[in-house]
């Protein structure tokens, strides 16, 4: 944990220099995870009786992002009894840290200065809004958030980082253990039960997490990667360039950097696909969800979820699904797709790349 901080904080100094970049991963950091990990202890003797509570038939959204995973998350946590994680809930899990800190986000929240990322770059985040559970890991330094930030710069790549089911029996379980820790304290402060996550890049802990929770179910979206590589590439720039600016990054540096988060999601989509073909993913514990049929007939893709997780289809579910189908095909993304040769792509190196996912489903 402590090598990933360090090569951060230099990483950061040698693209950005001495500035607010370096400081705000030199001090920033290590007071965000000093203050989540002291709340996290605390909880043990404040709010014990969190330990009590059972994670039972956890729901996991998986796939690689730009698939749908938020769109379809969003709409199964507005259900009743579902357990959502706001920005802010994930970025501190403690219960001790949700006390201290409930009166400076309701403010934040009150004066309209609540946003952390921007519609514009193409996943907007404010604090008081629900996100994705996968971010839960950048507290244990265990998932591929951390190369694609600032470490994703660096003169090294860090394989450990993407390829989760590889690693050591008792890290992985440990980071496992910490999530259901998380999941725990969720459950105690919503008092709902039903915990729908979404984890994209867990599809690399797939095999850990079904050997985790026997009972859990797993939703992998399936997209084109036609669509996913330009719409994840984007996302990416625009987030380096609203984070900490693009322009002091070399253009060397910056294609390595696409380059790189391109072989991740060609890996992403084949660690699943080989699960697959090799039988390693039970039928019904995994179920493979095609995005088209997220945007042709919503209504239809819900009552597959439902009849393959067993949760409630109740009514403000229903009606949400009922606004969002109507309301789908009026929308229009806030942020630009760039093109492909903008990262040193071309729509026929995809074709290549990805023809064990394209040939599937051209048969």
């Amino acid at each position: 944990m402590f090598t990933f901080y360090y090569r951060s904080v230099i990483t950061s100094w040698k693209i950005y220099g001495l500035g607010k970049v370096f400081f705000a991963h030199l001090i920033g950091e290590f007071f965000l995870r000093s203050i989540a990990f002291t709340c996290l202890a605390l909880d043990n003797i404040f709010f014990p009786d969190f330990q009590k509570k059972k994670v039972v038939r956890p729901i996991f959204i998986i796939g690689h992002p730009r698939s749908g995973t938020t769109f379809l998350h969003h709409l199964l946590t507005s259900g009743k009894n579902t357990v959502a994680f706001k920005a802010w809930h994930l970025l501190f899990p403690a219960l001790c840290a949700r006390v201290l800190l409930k009166p400076l986000v309701n403010s934040l929240v009150k004066k309209g200065k609540s946003e952390i990322m921007p519609d514009w770059t193409g996943h907007q985040m404010a604090l008081e809004k629900t996100d994705e559970e996968e971010m839960l890991f950048l507290h244990t330094y265990d998932t591929q958030f951390i190369p694609i930030g600032i470490l994703g710069f660096d003169d090294r790549e860090y394989p450990e980082l993407r390829y989760n089911d590889q690693q050591p029996y008792e890290y992985r379980m440990k980071s496992m253990r910490f999530l259901d820790g998380c999941f725990k304290r969720q459950i105690h402060y919503t008092s709902k039960q039903q915990i729908i996550a979404q984890t994209h890049f867990s599809t690399h802990r797939l095999k850990t997490m079904l050997e985790f929770y026997p009972d859990a179910k797993f939703i992998y979206i399936l997209r084109s990667p036609y669509h996913v590589v330009p719409s994840y590439l984007s996302l990416l720039h625009n987030s380096i360039k609203f984070r900490w600016g693009i322009e002091p990054v070399p253009e060397e540096i910056l294609q390595r950097y696409y380059q790189r988060r391109y072989q991740a999601i060609i890996d992403l989509y084949r660690y699943f696909d080989t699960l697959q073909k090799n039988n390693k993913l039970p039928s019904d514990r995994v179920m493979v969800l095609p995005y088209d049929l997220l945007i042709s007939d919503l209504t239809g893709a819900v009552q597959k979820i439902v009849d393959f997780t067993g949760i409630e289809f109740d009514d403000h579910l229903r009606q949400q699904v009922t606004q969002r189908a109507g309301s789908q095909k009026k929308y229009q993304r806030k942020h630009q797709v760039m093109d492909l040769k903008e990262f040193g792509l071309t729509e026929e190196m995809i074709t290549r790349d990805f023809d064990f996912i394209l040939k599937k489903s051209e048969s």
